[in-house]
């Protein structure tokens, strides 16, 4: 019976040698290679990825996101986590980082809340479910540059109607809540201090402190609880205004010429056939003249206590 025989050829035989002698050196020199010491543990090797440590704020995520998911309605909710791993300087501040919330400022500091497109006059604001008094007696708006950021722990904006919410607000119900004890049981205290340096300001100091303390506990098994806070912030500035007012309507066929030793009416124009007029309002055209041009340099000082 014939068998199978098979033969290398003179090439096969060459690749066959080649192969073996360049895999030779390789497991020599794997053999040879020094295991490492324990004391190298620190060192860097070659190829070695780098830690890198992420901190997140997965808990203040999951605490906004309990809020929502309680409530029936469209609510968004920013935590105290949340307030603190931003450097602002009040709670309207804090709350333009919530969807559809737009803040207008007043001296560079944030004042008060649009929410959806409605201005601050359609904003219902609550301190633990009360309602807050407006900021002055020419309209309904408040004012969240009162308030600090440092003694709030969550503020819930409830963007649609809800039962157990007090009505009033076509923008948005706003429910600001302070630090609670039993929502941290135990003793806890915090305190903060930092400065603000404001170039604005010429007469008064361009440094300015802001401090803040927190102190809370609880008692009988956790049952009852107390909470002490107190905010302080100095602000110093300055601003440069101008302003225009006082306009008065003047019908352009008339020549009120505010020249000449009995002036007529002071916003008039000049009689025709002036070569230096190139404008002149035609007969029924109406225009304005302001009666009074100011520029103001002023410079503001502000103590806002929270307690």
């Amino acid at each position: 019976m014939p068998s199978d025989v098979f033969r290398k050829t003179p090439i096969a035989s060459a690749v066959s040698l080649v192969i073996a002698s360049a895999l030779a050196p390789a497991q020599q020199a794997t053999a040879q290679e020094p295991e490492p010491s324990a004391g190298a543990d620190d060192a860097v090797l070659p190829g070695a990825v780098e830690e890198v440590i992420v901190v997140g704020f997965r808990q203040s995520l999951k605490e906004s996101m309990d809020l929502k998911r309680a409530r029936d309605g469209v609510v968004d909710a920013i935590t105290a986590e949340d307030i603190g791993d931003f450097p602002d300087s009040n709670l309207a501040e804090s709350l333009q980082r919530i969807t559809g919330v737009s803040i207008d400022r007043e001296r560079g500091e944030g004042a008060r809340v649009t929410v959806r497109g409605f201005g601050p006059d359609f904003n219902l604001v609550l301190l633990n479910g009360r309602q807050m008094p407006t900021s002055s007696g020419l309209g309904r708006s408040f004012d969240f540059g009162n308030l600090a950021s440092e003694g709030i722990s969550a503020v819930e904006v409830y963007k649609s109607g809800q039962s157990d919410v007090p009505t009033g607000g076509i923008g948005a119900t706003m429910n600001v809540r302070t630090t609670r004890p039993l929502d941290a049981p135990g003793m806890n205290f915090t305190a903060a201090a930092s400065g603000l340096h404001d170039t604005s300001t010429e007469d008064g100091s361009g440094f300015t402190p802001e401090i803040s303390a927190l102190f809370s506990n609880t008692f009988a098994d956790d049952r009852v609880g107390i909470a002490l806070s107190a905010v302080r912030q100095d602000r110093n500035n300055g601003a440069n205004t101008a302003s225009v007012g006082g306009w008065r309507t003047f019908p352009g066929e008339v020549d009120n010429c505010w020249c000449g030793a009995g002036p007529s009416e002071w916003g008039g124009i000049p009689p025709q056939g002036d070569p230096n007029q190139i404008n002149r309002p035609g007969p029924g055209d109406l225009y304005s003249v302001p009666q009074s041009i100011g520029y103001e340099l002023a410079e503001y000082s502000r103590l806002r206590t929270n307690g």
